[in-house]
């Protein structure tokens, strides 16, 4: 199943941060078109809550265990009036080898544990199923394994059937699935489960979810691009799609030479060449250079290179690190909206998009991805330009109601401009769930001579 398509197609979140409930369906304009959903809406109103979802269900979907800082802060993350938060994710596969498609679900709980006078997060309540419909046949949506149980998993017949009946392995899955816990790691993506599936299910839809989430899930949180600010650069790169697939997120150094090794060095010439087609076309003239500046002992006492990073324009070259934020944001993502535009099974997220971008060349570089992409895109962004030049159903907006936080407007017809549209609704309220949490100018104003007192 290897070679199959992933996509994802809704997010459902429950008692996450500021979202009690709130659901998004993925939709596109055609069944070979791109994905695209602008998550728009007040400050504090749960955009943000979906990029932070997505990083969970990544850091599930790799198996890896999670850093207890890291825990802390998706504690935080539960909402204040629960326990516990719930998230849930659709994927359709499409196996292009036997022309079968699946509809697969996979969700899991975050749940806080008290344990020697610590609060840790625990991982819980995995579940996944599924249905498959192939050119002959069609299976009904069953639970495929679900870790809500004292045993490993059930349904006891899958268990059964994937793992067998020998009681040395069924002790092994549950010390795992205690590691798990004690790790903040998902038990359904642990190594333990798929070493004991695999061979008696190869090519299962375990494999090509883990594969999907190392691979061909990308979130770039606002910690990352603001790392640009410190004059550092991350790179986000995709290459090479396939067995040899190339997914690797770099930090280069702006004002100061970078060691890197020699593969990584061949990574990075690839990527350039590739955002060399493009950003011309972006900001004209413009191209990214790359400076071998000589040789660095690794180490793992293998040859490495120092490089730096520079803006080639108009026949002259110097550092990178002299172009605006805008521009380096610009170059950051520049290979992942590349993917985005020529692959189907590629799924990327950025919180606050638009920062740094110039919005006509934002709505513009939107306006291709969604007319002639493959892929998804996923963002957020405060920049209403999009607004104008996407289709209205890639479109979603927060709502003052943490039982209803996602929705898509309605009675907005085609002669309709859906930014337009968005600020009438924000004075009138026409939608069946109110967009903005309404602010008094003159209380504002009085708050602000009030705090003067306070000083």
């Amino acid at each position: 199943m290897m070679n199959a398509t992933v996509i994802l197609k809704r997010i459902l979140l429950e008692n996450f941060k500021n979202v009690k409930r709130g659901e998004i369906p993925l939709v596109r304009k055609d069944e070979n078109g791109a994905c695209i959903a602008g998550i728009y809406g007040q400050n504090g109103s749960g955009k943000t809550a979906i990029i932070e979802a997505l990083v969970l269900l990544r850091h599930c979907l790799v198996g890896y265990s999670m850093p207890q800082d890291v825990a802390n802060y998706f504690i935080s993350c539960i909402n204040v009036d629960s326990e516990s938060a719930r998230l849930e994710f659709e994927f359709v596969i499409e196996d292009n080898d036997s022309e079968t498609s699946y509809k697969v679900v996979y969700s899991f709980t975050l749940k806080k544990v008290e344990s020697e006078n610590l609060t840790k997060l625990v991982i819980c309540n995995e579940k996944i199923s599924y249905s498959s419909k192939g050119k002959d046949t069609a299976t009904k949506f069953v639970d495929y394994i679900d870790t809500d149980s004292d045993t490993p998993f059930v349904p006891k017949a899958k268990y059964d059937t994937l793992i067998g009946k020998d009681k040395n392995k069924k002790t092994d899955l549950l010390v795992a699935k205690k590691m798990a816990e004690a790790n903040t790691a998902s038990f359904i993506f642990s190594k333990e489960i798929c070493d004991a599936i695999l061979p008696r299910e190869t090519g299962n839809i375990l494999e090509r979810l883990a594969w999907y989430g190392a691979r061909e899930l990308f979130i770039i949180r606002t910690a990352s691009t603001g790392r640009i600010n410190l004059n550092d650069m991350p790179l986000h790169i995709s290459l090479d799609h396939g067995e040899n697939h190339t997914s690797i997120s770099l930090l280069l150094a702006l004002k100061r030479s970078t060691p890197v090794s020699a593969g990584i060095l061949e990574i990075l010439k690839k990527t350039i060449n590739s955002i060399n087609i493009v950003l011309p076309q972006i900001v004209p003239n413009l191209k990214v250079g790359l400076k071998v500046l000589g040789n660095e002992l690794m180490p793992d006492t293998s040859m490495g290179y120092i490089v730096q990073l520079t803006s080639c324009k108009e026949g002259h070259e110097f550092p990178l690190a002299m172009e605006s934020d805008g521009i380096k944001k610009i170059i950051s993502i520049l290979s992942l909206l590349i993917d985005v535009y020529n692959n189907r099974s590629i799924t990327v997220a950025i919180d606050e998009l638009d920062s740094g971008i110039f919005e006509y060349l934002l709505g513009e570089i939107l306006r291709v991805i969604s007319e002639k992409g493959k892929g998804q895109l996923l963002f957020t962004s405060h920049n209403l330009r999009p607004l104008e030049t996407l289709d209205k159903n890639f479109i979603v907006f927060t709502t003052t109601n943490p039982m209803n936080r996602y929705i898509r407007f309605s009675g907005v017809k085609t002669t309709n401009n859906l930014r337009d549209f968005y600020y009438r609704d924000i004075i009138l309220g026409e939608q069946s769930e109110p967009v903005y949490e309404s602010t008094n100018n003159s209380e504002i104003a009085l708050a602000f001579k009030l705090a003067e007192f306070q000083r």
